[in-house]
C-alpha cells in the first residue's frame, strides 16, 4: 500500500470516531436547542389546556415517541440545511413575533413544530440517507385544530354516526325514531353524545396511523393512504359501537350505554380499528414493495429507470442505503446561534410579560 493510500486511510479512521463522537449535542442541536426554548412559557400553558380535551390526551405519547425516534435516528453528522427547513425557521420566527404580539400560546406551538419540522428535514437517519420528515407528522397532531374546529368536527361526527346508525337500523326492519342526535327505540332512549361521536377513537387512531408511518418508514403515498383508511376505519367501528348497545337493549334489554361496559365496548372497538389499520398497513406494504433498479450489462448500464426511481421515492417503503454516509453534509451557519440567541430572549421577555394576562 502506497503511503497516499496509508494516510488517507489513516484519516478515514480518524474522521468516523469523530463524526461519532458529535453524539447528541453534535450538528445543530445547540441552536436549535436555543430557539425551542425560546417556545416553552407559551408551549407549556398550550399543552396544559390541551389535557383538559379528552380527545387530544394521546399528546404526550405523541411526542415522547418522537422525542425516542429522532434520538435514535439521527445522525448529527450528516445534517443538511437546505432552503425548505431555513424558511421554516423564518416562518417560526414570524410566529413566535405574532404569539408574543397578539398573546397567542397556539402561535407559539405552530412556530415550535415549524422549527422542529426544519430540524426533521435537515437531519438524515444513520444508515438510510434519508430525511426524518415522517417524524413530524407526530407533532401536527399534537396541535389543537384552530378557532375550535375540533368542537365543530365533534358535532358533525354526532349527527354522521346518528344518521349512519338510523340507516342501518331502517334497513334492518329495527323499530326506532331518531330526533337530532337522540335515537328511541321501544323503551329506551338513546343519546349520541359527544363521547359517543367518534372523535376520540379518530384522534387515537390517526395517532397509531402516524407512529406506524414513522416507526416503519412508509412513503409519502402509502402514509397519506393509510391516514385514509384510519379515518374511515375509526368511523366504521363507532358506528358498530352504536348499533351493538342498540341491538343488545332490542334483544335482550341490557344496557350497554352506560357504566365500565360501555368503557369497555368501546375499547374493544377501537383494538379492532386498531387491528384493521395494522392490517391494512401490510396489505399496503405488500403492493408498494421497494424494486430493484437491475441494470442490463454494457453501455447502458450507467443509466438508472426513473420509474423505478420515482416508484421508490414516492410509493415504496425506505430501504437502508450503504453509502448514505457519503452524502455530503450542509451544516447550519455559525451564525444561527447568535440569531437565535437573541430570539430566544426576546420571546421569553415578552412572554414573560405577557404569562401573567393569561393566567
Amino acid at each position: 500500500m502506497s503511503e497516499q493510500q496509508q494516510t488517507a486511510t489513516g484519516q478515514l479512521e480518524v474522521a468516523a470516531p469523530s463524526a461519532v463522537s458529535a453524539g447528541v449535542w453534535g450538528g445543530a442541536t445547540l441552536p436549535v436547542m436555543l430557539l425551542l426554548a425560546a417556545h416553552l412559557p407559551f408551549a407549556v400553558l398550550h399543552y396544559v389546556g390541551t389535557w383538559k380535551l379528552e380527545h387530544y390526551q394521546f399528546f404526550p405519547f405523541a411526542l415522547g415517541m418522537f422525542a425516542w425516534l429522532f434520538h435514535t435516528r439521527r445522525d448529527p453528522s450528516l445534517e443538511r440545511w437546505g432552503w425548505f427547513s431555513l424558511a421554516l425557521i423564518g416562518v417560526d420566527l414570524m410566529l413566535l413575533v405574532a404569539s408574543v404580539w397578539l398573546s397567542s400560546p397556539w402561535l407559539a406551538v405552530a412556530g415550535l413544530l415549524a422549527v422542529l419540522t426544519a430540524w426533521c428535514r435537515a437531519s438524515r437517519e444513520r444508515g438510510y440517507g434519508g430525511s426524518l420528515l415522517c417524524l413530524s407528522l407526530l407533532l401536527v397532531l399534537t396541535l389543537r385544530l384552530p378557532n375550535d374546529l375540533d368542537t365543530q368536527l365533534i358535532q358533525w361526527l354526532q349527527g354522521r354516526t346518528t344518521s349512519l346508525a338510523s340507516g342501518i337500523c331502517h334497513r334492518i326492519g329495527l323499530v326506532h325514531f331518531s330526533d337530532g342526535n337522540i335515537l328511541t327505540v321501544p323503551g329506551k332512549q338513546f343519546l349520541i353524545a359527544e363521547a359517543c361521536s367518534g372523535v376520540k377513537s379518530l384522534f387515537t387512531i390517526m395517532f397509531i396511523a402516524a407512529l406506524v408511518i414513522a416507526m416503519k418508514r412508509r412513503s409519502l403515498l402509502h402514509g397519506l393512504t393509510l391516514v385514509l383508511l384510519g379515518m374511515g376505519t375509526a368511523g366504521l367501528m363507532n358506528t358498530v359501537r352504536v348499533l351493538s348497545v342498540i341491538m343488545v337493549w332490542e334483544q335482550y334489554q341490557f344496557d350497554l350505554s352506560t357504566g365500565w361496559i360501555h368503557d369497555a365496548l368501546g375499547y374493544v372497538t377501537l383494538g379492532i380499528a386498531a387491528l384493521m389499520l395494522m392490517s391494512a398497513d401490510a396489505g399496503l406494504d405488500l403492493l408498494t414493495a421497494w424494486i430493484p433498479d437491475i441494470r442490463r450489462p454494457g453501455a447502458m448500464a450507467i443509466y438508472a429507470n426513473p420509474f423505478i426511481r420515482c416508484w421508490n421515492w414516492y410509493v415504496a417503503t425506505s430501504m437502508p442505503d450503504p453509502e448514505s454516509d457519503r452524502i455530503p453534509a450542509r451544516p447550519l451557519a455559525t451564525r444561527a446561534m447568535k440569531v437565535f440567541a437573541v430570539a430566544a430572549v426576546l420571546a421569553l421577555a415578552g412572554q414573560a410579560i405577557r404569562l401573567p394576562g393569561l393566567l
